[in-house]
């Protein structure tokens, strides 16, 4: 075990802190390494006075790319002042449910060992803990329940 498993799990096999499957789980936007999360880079001063330079920096790479938009436009006018972060505090919503799949999906998308109900809920808390974000558990809307259950199957035509 390693030194980013230690904290979320007590039980996992023992690998080194290269192939760690938590710390490949957690990079950070600001300094472009794995290891922390963005919430909890040491370097909240480079974030906060990043500035775009293009117009381009403002769209998200998978609109450009779609968009086939490869132009720089600078940006002209002289902004001194930095708007507030006005994100809040960073949050992972899950929506409820009995049996634990929106846990265990989280869980497998970022690489981390699922068990039962229970456990998966304080590794998901841990994990939160550790990235510096927070847990919240949202209702489940009607879509995400249609999604969630059972398939159901078309009705089949004679041919």
């Amino acid at each position: 075990m390693c030194e980013y498993c230690l904290p979320l799990y007590s039980s996992a096999k023992a690998h080194d802190s290269k192939v760690c499957p938590v710390k490949a789980a957690m990079y950070c936007n600001i300094c472009q390494v794995n290891g922390h999360s963005t919430a909890k880079c040491p370097e909240k001063d480079a974030w906060h006075y990043r500035k775009p330079r293009y117009i381009e920096q403002l769209i998200p790479p998978s609109i450009l790319s779609h968009y086939k938009i490869d132009s720089l436009t600078k940006i002209q006018s002289e902004v001194k002042e930095h708007p507030k972060y006005i994100h809040g505090d960073p949050v992972i919503e899950i929506p409820s449910d009995s049996d634990g799949k929106n846990i265990r999906a989280f869980l497998s998308s970022n690489n981390l060992p699922c068990s039962s109900v229970k456990e998966n809920k304080r590794t998901l808390e841990s994990f939160a803990k550790h990235v510096g974000t927070s847990v919240e558990y949202t209702e489940a809307t009607a879509t995400v329940k249609r999604r969630l259950g059972s398939k159901s199957k078309k009705p089949q035509t004679p041919v």
